[in-house]
Order: structure tokens, then C-alpha cells, then sequence
């Protein structure tokens, strides 16, 4: 039976869900004294020689990169690089490249399977993304060319190298940039082999290597036949994984150039050729070849990505934020006397709309200024709007779509979606309070995930306020088990 909570919430029943696979975002390296001992050892002899060293190399890298494109006219460059150039300098390139990495520690490249040629598969996507050693699958790949930020040509020496390899560049301040790069692959990619293979890591951004995140569809535009390439790192103890929570990258590189020596294994799969539906379908098709390399990974495809700068898993329509901005929110309603349960009937109706940011923190004893923000905009949008007609208040989608991305992170749009589709029964264009509380309590699957988040912990935790993702109910268990909820390390 659900256990009635003050102020109207009742959280369900939470129902047990399949075991999850480790977090993707987090990785945690854990180090014996005698490790710890070699490591400071070896980082003090190994790691500034190597470090220094391969500065050299990078920036020994740059009079290749420039002399390749030196008077090329931009038109030029739409076409690729052929003649003395591209032998004098591709090959330069290639070559200091992987004394690069040799340097680094990287002394072995395993390389499996065989790669596709560019009229066989003009796409080439890499994964798991877990470091920003990953470019070294550049090297057995010929250096295919890339798709980058257009923010890194101002990078010293990589904006070079980005200019070298005829990168596709994208700028995300501009909208009209991601049409332009969509364009540009489809033109490389049924060129008939006249450019050579564009490589993406179609994850977008680094896991551990312990799930796959969702594909984004950008490699798959196109809709010809792409090749998956593996990539692993074999060594005894994983310091090259770069994760949204872990070691920093100056951490991760001193660790990895105290090693004698790393290993990475690059593995070419079969050429995937899509089917009609999937070449159509870029979503549809990234789904696919994520199964197919995950499979040959031995490890999860999961419905996990980035959007913004949060880890978000998929629930229904709802993207939804492993770290919400706002956590506890049935504690914070029950001590403002706020809850939705009294909104209409409480002796001061109104009083979020009433009182000042001030008196609201003051009240509910709050300090930091993001949750005092998020709460107050919170109570502001909760059935705020009068009724056209009568003395009832709706929720509409503004504030719904508030609602949700500060109790759940979710994005918007997807929140506005389903707003309409929960008002479609009653033609209306807001929710009324019982409707809300019918949907956020009662709903088969989202009521689940209201009551998991409305939740206070079991425990208190003085590092994280976040549930255990691996109890019943948890987001974890309402994704199919995708994705076990971060925990916050104490800095």
C-alpha cells in the first residue's frame, strides 16, 4: 500500500527493477599503496621526460600541417588534397603522429579486422569515446578526416592540424552550422571514394567504457554503409578513461605517462550496411550499429547522453537528468506549507506568487542561491495562472514544462509535448490539480518516477543527496536498467 506523505504527495510502491550495469559517467580509479608508490616513482623519472617530449613532437607536427594547405584558396580546399602535398605531408604527419603517442607510452597499437575501403564504407565510427587519447584510432585508419568543434582552429598547433586534415567543422553557436556540416558529410560521403572516410565518434562526449551512450544520428545522415572500429585499452589498470566524474586531464596524463607501457586494441568490424528503413531513418539506423558494437563489446547500449552540461537517461518522452537541479522537493513543499495537496485549500492561496525570493529562502531555511532560484521559480509557475473561467487555477505548459526541468532536468520541448497530450482528454489548455497529481502520482510510468525523485534518501549522505540508483524504483530501474545514477565526489 502507498504510505501517505504531508501535504498530499504519496509516493508508490517502487516495483524492483533488473540490475543496472556500472555508471558510464563516473570513473573511480582506485590505487594500493604499493601503486600509489610505483606511481610516484615512475611519474617522477617517466612522466615530465615523456610529457615534454611529446610537446616537442606535437609542435614539430605544425610546419607539416601549415605547409600542406600554405596557398590553398578556400575553394581549393573543397576539393581534397592531392599531388606532393599530400605525400610529403600526409606521411609526416602520420609519422610523428605515432611517435606522438610512442612517446605518451602508447608503444603498442593491436590492430583487428580489416578496414574497409572508402567505396566500401565511407563512414567510419569509433567507440567506446572514453579519453582524449582516443585520436590515436587515427593512426591504423590513415588518418580519415574528422568532424570538430570550430572553436579548436584558434587552438595553437591543433587548428593547424584541424586545417591539415580538411576537418568538417561545426560551430554550436550556430544553428545554421549544423545544417551546413549535414550537408558536407553527405557530400563526402557519395563522393564515389574521391574523400577519403570521415571518422565520428558518434557518442559526442567520454564514458568509461563500462555502457555505450546513445548515438547521435550525425554519422548516419547520410544513410551509406558505415564501418564500427572497437577501440580498447587492454592494460591492468584503466588510467586513460576521462569521464564526466573522475580524474581531470592533467591527472589522467601525468597517470598514463607513468605507465612502462600502454596498450590499445583497434578492432574493424564488418562493414554495416543499413536497410531502407535505416537509411531513412538516421535515428533508427545510429540505434542499430550502437546494438551491433556493443554486442562486440560485451557491455550495454544505453539510452544515456549529454544534454547541455548534464547526463540525462530516456523515461517515456521524458529526458530525464541524473542530477536534477532541485532534489527533496516534498521536503521543501512541506516545510513552506506549499505542497500541491493545499495549494487551493491552504489558508494563504497564492503565497508563492506573494512573498519575495528573500522571505522564501529565509522561510524554508535555504543558503545556496541555485536552490533558493530553482525552488522559488518552482512555486512562482505552480498553478500561478488563473482560469479564463471560474475560481480553479490550470497549469499550463510554461509552467509545467518549469516543473519538470527542475525536478527532473528534462529539456523543454519534450515537456510541452506531453503537456499536450495529458490536456487532449479534456480539450483544455492547462492542467487542473487533481489531473497533475493523477499524472505525476498514478501514471504507470511516470508516477513511479515522480514518487522515486519526491523520495528523500534513506540515509543521509554527506557527500551526495542523490538516491541510490541501484534500489527499487530508482531512475535506473524505470530506464530498463540503463544507467545507475552518479554519485557526487567530494572534492
Amino acid at each position: 500500500m502507498s504510505q501517505e506523505t504531508p501535504g498530499g504527495w504519496a509516493p508508490l510502491d517502487p516495483t524492483p527493477g533488473p540490475s543496472a550495469p556500472p555508471n558510464p559517467f563516473v570513473h573511480e580509479l582506485h590505487l594500493s599503496r604499493l601503486q600509489r608508490v610505483k606511481f610516484c616513482l615512475l611519474g617522477a623519472l617517466l612522466a615530465p621526460i615523456r610529457v615534454l617530449l611529446a610537446f616537442i613532437v606535437l609542435f614539430l607536427l605544425w610546419p607539416f600541417a601549415w605547409l600542406q594547405v600554405a596557398g590553398l584558396t578556400e575553394e581549393q580546399l573543397q576539393e581534397p588534397i592531392t599531388g606532393w602535398r599530400k605525400t610529403i605531408c600526409h606521411n609526416g604527419v602520420l609519422g610523428l603522429s605515432r611517435l606522438l603517442f610512442f612517446l605518451l607510452g602508447f608503444l603498442r597499437i593491436r590492430v583487428r579486422g580489416q578496414r574497409a575501403s572508402c567505396l566500401e564504407a565511407p563512414v567510419l565510427v569509433a567507440a567506446p569515446h572514453s579519453t582524449f587519447f582516443d585520436p590515436i584510432v587515427l593512426l591504423p585508419c590513415d588518418l580519415p578526416k574528422v568532424v570538430s568543434r570550430a572553436e579548436n582552429l584558434s587552438v595553437p598547433v591543433i587548428g593547424a592540424l584541424l586545417r591539415f586534415n580538411q576537418a568538417i567543422l561545426v560551430s554550436r553557436h550556430d544553428p545554421a552550422s549544423r545544417r551546413r556540416v549535414v550537408e558536407e558529410v553527405r557530400r563526402r560521403a557519395t563522393s564515389g571514394g574521391k574523400w577519403p572516410q570521415v571518422l565520428f565518434f558518434p557518442e559526442g562526449t567520454c564514458s568509461n567504457k563500462k555502457a555505450l551512450l546513445k548515438f547521435k544520428p550525425g554519422a548516419f545522415i547520410s544513410g551509406v554503409p558505415v564501418q564500427p572500429v572497437l577501440i580498447r585499452y587492454p592494460n591492468s589498470l584503466d588510467t586513460t578513461s576521462w569521464a564526466w566524474r573522475g580524474p581531470g586531464v592533467l591527472k589522467v596524463l601525468w597517470l598514463t605517462a607513468s605507465q612502462p607501457c600502454s596498450i590499445v586494441e583497434v578492432e574493424f568490424l564488418p562493414v554495416y550496411q543499413p536497410s531502407p528503413e535505416e537509411s531513412k531513418d538516421p535515428t533508427l539506423y545510429a540505434n542499430s550499429v550502437q546494438r551491433v558494437m556493443a554486442q562486440a563489446l560485451g557491455i550495454p547500449a544505453t539510452e544515456c547522453e549529454f544534454v547541455g552540461s548534464l547526463p540525462v537517461i530516456v523515461v517515456g518522452q521524458l529526458k530525464v537528468a541524473l542530477e536534477p537541479q532541485l532534489w527533496e522537493l516534498g521536503k521543501v513543499l512541506r516545510k513552506a506549507g506549499l505542497s500541491p495537496g493545499c495549494v487551493d485549500t491552504g489558508a494563504e492561496p497564492g503565497r508563492s506568487r506573494m512573498i519575495s525570493q528573500e522571505e522564501f529562502a529565509r522561510q524554508l531555511q535555504l543558503s545556496d542561491p541555485q536552490t533558493v532560484a530553482g525552488a522559488f521559480s518552482y512555486f512562482q509557475q505552480l498553478f500561478a495562472e488563473e482560469q479564463a473561467e471560474g475560481p480553479g487555477r490550470l497549469l499550463y505548459k510554461d509552467g509545467f514544462s518549469t516543473i519538470l526541468h527542475l525536478l527532473l532536468g528534462s529539456p523543454c520541448p519534450a515537456a510541452m509535448t506531453l503537456h499536450a497530450e495529458l490536456c487532449q482528454p479534456g480539450c483544455s489548455q492547462g492542467l487542473s490539480l487533481s489531473q497533475f497529481q493523477n499524472f505525476s502520482l498514478h501514471d504507470p510510468l511516470y508516477g513511479k518516477l515522480f514518487s522515486t525523485y519526491l523520495r528523500p534518501p534513506l540515509k543521509p549522505r554527506s557527500t551526495s543527496q542523490i538516491p541510490n540508483a541501484s534500489s527499487p524504483g530508482s531512475p535506473t530501474a524505470l530506464a530498463n536498467g540503463t544507467v545507475q545514477a552518479p554519485k557526487q565526489k567530494g572534492d
